[in-house]
C-alpha cells in the first residue's frame, strides 16, 4: 500500500526535424510500476567513457524568473537582475547560458542570453510556437517544445554545437510536453497528462523505452498531471519528483511538490498541503531546489536534500509573482 508522508517546512524561507535518427520502442506499454527494463538499467549503469560536465562557474548559481524579469546569483552572492524579459528559463549546466521563451511579438521563440557577455540571440526553430525546457547535463542539448495547436505538442532536441534538430515523439498521441534530463544525462522524462514516458539518451538519441499510468503519480482523486506539471528522476533513477496540480484548490496554478519512491511506491509530499510549489529542479549532488510560496503571489527558493529532505533556503529575497527556478549543476 502506498503511503503519503508530509515534510513540514520549519522556514520559509514541425512534423519530422533534423536529420538525427529517431528511434521509439512500440514495444514499450504502460504498466503500473515504473521499474525499468534490466536491458536499460544495465546501460544506464555503465561508467562514461568521457566526462560530460563543463566546470562550475558558482556553487549553487541559480536564475529565478519573478515579476517578468531573471535573476542570477547563488548562495553568498546577492541576485543580479538581467536584461532578460521573457519565460520558461533554463540554465547551462556552466551557469553561462539561460535559455528561455521570449514572447514580446506575440509569439513564442526560443532564445539563448549569455551572462557574461549580455548578447541575446533568437534560435531559428520555425514557423510554430517553440518554448525553452532543458538543457542536457553536458550542455550539449536544449530540449524545447513545438506547439502545433492546442493539442498537438511535440518536443525537440536543439544541438548546441552544430544546431542541428532532433525530434522526440509520443509513440501513443501527438500530444509530448515538459521534456526534462535526469541530472546524469541518461534519462528523459515528458508526459502526456495520462502518461509518463520515459526515453533513454544515449549518443545524441532519445529511445523511448518506459510508459506509465500518471495515476502512478496522482493516487488522490483531486490531483492530477496538467501541461504545467513536470517530472524529474532523481541522480541515482530510485525516485522521481514530480509536480501535480490540486483540482479541488480553487487556484488553477496550485501545485503539489512529492516524491514518488519507485521501489515501493510511496509518495512523500514535500510541502504542507497548504503551499504551492511553483517550480523545481533536481541537481547531481542530490538537492531539490524548488519555489515554495511564502504569501499571496509571493516565493522563497528552497532547496531539500535527498537524504533527509529538510529544507532549507538558499535565499533571504522574497520573489513576488515567481514562477520558475533553475540551478546550474
Amino acid at each position: 500500500m502506498r503511503t503519503s508522508t508530509y515534510i513540514l517546512l520549519t522556514t520559509f524561507t514541425l512534423a519530422s526535424c533534423g536529420s538525427k535518427q529517431q528511434v521509439t520502442d512500440e514495444n514499450s506499454g504502460v504498466s503500473d510500476t515504473i521499474t525499468l527494463p534490466a536491458e536499460t538499467i544495465s546501460i544506464l549503469s555503465e561508467p562514461k567513457t568521457d566526462s560530460q560536465k563543463p566546470a562550475h562557474n558558482a556553487d549553487n548559481f541559480f536564475a529565478i524568473e519573478s515579476d517578468g524579469k531573471v535573476m542570477v546569483g547563488n548562495s553568498t552572492d546577492l541576485l543580479k537582475t538581467t536584461d532578460i524579459k521573457g519565460t520558461d528559463i533554463t540554465l547551462s549546466p556552466d551557469g553561462d547560458l539561460i535559455a528561455y521563451t521570449d514572447t514580446t511579438d506575440g509569439h513564442c521563440s526560443v532564445h539563448i542570453y549569455d551572462i557574461n557577455t549580455q548578447k541575446d540571440q533568437s534560435l531559428s526553430l520555425g514557423r510554430y510556437n517553440y518554448r525553452s525546457r532543458s538543457f542536457s547535463p553536458d550542455g550539449n542539448y536544449l530540449a524545447v517544445t513545438c506547439q502545433f495547436d492546442e493539442y498537438s505538442c511535440m518536443v525537440i532536441l536543439y544541438d548546441m554545437r552544430d544546431s542541428t534538430l532532433t525530434s522526440i515523439v509520443n509513440p501513443d498521441t501527438k500530444a509530448l510536453y515538459n521534456p526534462t534530463f535526469s541530472p546524469d544525462g541518461r534519462l528523459i522524462s515528458c508526459h502526456d497528462m495520462q502518461k509518463v514516458l520515459i526515453y533513454s539518451f544515449l549518443d545524441g538519441i532519445a529511445k523511448h523505452i518506459k510508459t506509465i499510468s500518471c495515476d502512478n503519480l496522482c493516487v488522490d482523486n483531486d490531483l492530477s498531471i496538467n501541461p504545467l506539471c513536470k517530472i524529474q528522476f532523481t541522480p541515482e533513477h530510485d525516485f522521481i519528483v514530480y509536480t501535480c496540480a490540486d483540482y479541488a484548490s480553487e487556484r488553477e496554478d496550485f501545485r503539489h511538490l512529492n516524491i514518488y519512491n519507485i521501489s515501493n511506491g510511496d509518495i512523500l509530499k514535500i510541502l504542507p498541503g497548504d503551499k504551492s510549489c511553483k517550480d523545481f529542479e533536481v541537481s547531481d549532488d542530490g538537492n531539490i531546489y524548488f519555489l515554495m510560496e511564502s504569501d499571496e503571489n509571493q516565493a522563497v527558493a528552497c532547496l531539500a536534500k535527498l537524504s533527509d529532505l529538510s529544507p532549507v533556503t538558499i535565499s533571504k529575497d522574497i520573489f513576488h509573482n515567481a514562477t520558475a527556478l533553475r540551478v546550474a549543476y
